[in-house]
């Protein structure tokens, strides 16, 4: 009687796998890292958006508390800041007490200016700090109310969300296609007493 011989057993056996089997892992594995590849390349636009966000973030804090420090020169802080001011003739970190609230406010306004455009950290003779073609405006309302808007440029378009706001408005540096979609914004509103 002859017994019957299952599969495994047969000397006929494949091994390995067949070309179109290793055609659909190669198609499925580069699927997969042009995605990852897709993943990369969106953070590092978001890694410089955040970058940009923390360092208004930063330059906010650091021009209210100055305006905080001076309470008398408040309305001396208004204005719009669209490029590198330039230096006052008193220089009132050496000696405040011999400044005026509005020379204070003047010389704190021109050592900011240095950070919000990057001028106080140079690299091989350029700006290396700052945003990216900033804009700042400060408006003082009611003696102690305090409007600050720091506008930047970003880094991919976006409808532009804060279209009330002024600041930086049809600007060509804010401006990727459409009216300021490239134009990102930090708003704090505050009273300073």
């Amino acid at each position: 009687m002859r017994t019957y011989q299952g599969r495994g057993n047969s000397k006929h056996q494949k091994k390995g796998f067949t070309m179109i089997e290793t055609l659909v892992a190669l198609i499925i594995i580069s699927v997969g890292l042009l995605g990852v590849a897709g993943l990369v390349s969106e953070s590092q636009k978001n890694v410089q958006e955040v970058q940009q966000r923390s360092i208004a973030l930063q330059l906010t804090n650091d021009i209210l508390a100055r305006m905080t420090a001076n309470p008398q020169g408040l309305a001396n802080y208004q204005g719009n800041i669209a490029a590198a001011l330039n230096q006052p003739g008193t220089l009132c970190n050496q000696d405040n007490s011999n400044c005026t609230p509005a020379q204070l406010a003047a010389y704190d306004l021109w050592e900011w200016s240095t950070y919000l455009f990057g001028s106080s950290i140079q690299l091989n003779n350029n700006d290396a700090g700052g945003l990216i073609s900033p804009t700042a405006c400060i408006t003082v309302s009611n003696d102690d109310d305090v409007t600050l808007v720091i506008a930047w440029r970003g880094k991919f378009q976006r409808a532009d969300s804060n279209a009330v706001q002024t600041c930086g408005t049809n600007s060509p540096n804010y401006n990727g296609g459409n009216a300021n979609d490239l134009r990102r914004l930090m708003i704090v509103e505050t009273t300073i007493s």
